[in-house]
């Protein structure tokens, strides 16, 4: 059984460009409208950046979640940002972090990029961390520049990604924390190519990724259930990566009575890769419903990757 050492969220931030882009935003760009791309994705609006980028995003939404904390940030031992769409290959978007922010030099800092899983795999990979840190904290921030992979000729995939960040502060605790995680070794169901490549934006297809989402959501929900003993009318909130509305509402209705859990934001937002996690744990903080809560949260990206975290908050 993975029950390990968990985690208390101290308090949770997001950051999003100053440009919407909306549904109607792209019709005078491609040729799709509002319904279309409502009735297959869920989504209304995204955000798109003009003058920010991975590091300003991210550091906001870490000043903000650093702010409401009242912490040292001097005592934070961790900085992971979860990232595929940095502004460098290197230096990471950590380091800039901890420059804008003025944290110790005495910190264990880099980006992970593990597209739209990265978040929880960061948060898995910061708590392991933290156990042998000297100092107390840590911080995880999904951070995302999508507009910048994205081929806004392809209705099929411009429609779909919006840019913005969301920051988690947190310390060990002895609450509940169970964890999984799976990789498929997928490559063509969703990429996109490296330095020197021709590929500059965004792959994917769309039906295998769909499919694989529903599956993979499934059992993640199964095997975290399992781990813990827990039923799913004893989770508070599930939280999934939100890339389709479609898909979230496909494996919350094999759950009858209980999709009200199912949190969803992706008609504001649109599929923010790494950041959407944290962007809905920032929205539960800030109406009063996410400490003291039992989460599970579960993510799936390329690779194909895909995992999840059952937790008390």
């Amino acid at each position: 059984m993975n029950k390990q050492k968990g985690i208390r969220i101290l308090a949770v931030g997001r950051a999003l460009p100053g440009k919407s882009l909306s549904n109607r935003d792209l019709e005078k760009m491609v040729d799709t409208s509002d319904d279309w791309i409502y009735e297959r994705t869920g989504i209304r609006n995204r955000y798109r950046c003009s003058i920010e980028d991975v590091n300003t995003l991210a550091a906001a939404a870490a000043k903000e979640a650093i702010e409401k904390s009242g912490i040292d940030p001097g005592e934070i031992g961790v900085l992971i940002v979860a990232t595929s769409s940095g502004k460098y290959v290197f230096p990471s978007a950590a380091a800039m972090v901890q420059k804008e922010l003025g944290l110790s030099e005495r910190i264990l800092c880099f980006d992970l990029s593990a597209a739209c899983s990265g978040f929880l795999y960061a948060i898995n990979a910061a708590r392991g961390l933290l156990r042998d840190s000297k100092k107390p904290y840590a911080l995880v921030i999904g951070s995302e520049q999508l507009s910048r992979l994205v081929d806004y000729t392809d209705r099929n995939t411009c429609i779909l990604f919006g840019d913005g960040a969301g920051a988690v502060l947190f310390r060990l605790s002895e609450k509940e924390f169970y964890h999984v995680s799976f990789t498929e070794g997928n490559k063509e169901a969703l990429y996109i190519g490296g330095i020197g490549s021709d590929i500059r934006y965004l792959q994917m297809n769309g039906r295998e990724v769909f499919r694989f989402a529903v599956k993979a959501m499934e059992r993640v929900i199964e095997e975290l259930l399992m781990q813990s003993g827990k039923r799913l009318e004893e989770i508070d909130h599930v939280i999934c990566h939100q890339a389709n509305a479609r898909i979230i509402q496909s494996v919350s209705r094999k759950h009858p009575g209980l999709e009200p859990r199912f949190y969803m934001n992706i008609e504001r937002y649109g599929n923010t890769s790494a950041a959407s996690i944290p962007i809905v744990l920032s929205e539960l903080e800030e109406v009063g419903r996410l400490q003291g809560t039992t989460c599970l949260m579960t993510g799936f990206g390329a690779g194909l990757s895909y995992g999840g975290i059952l937790a008390e908050l």
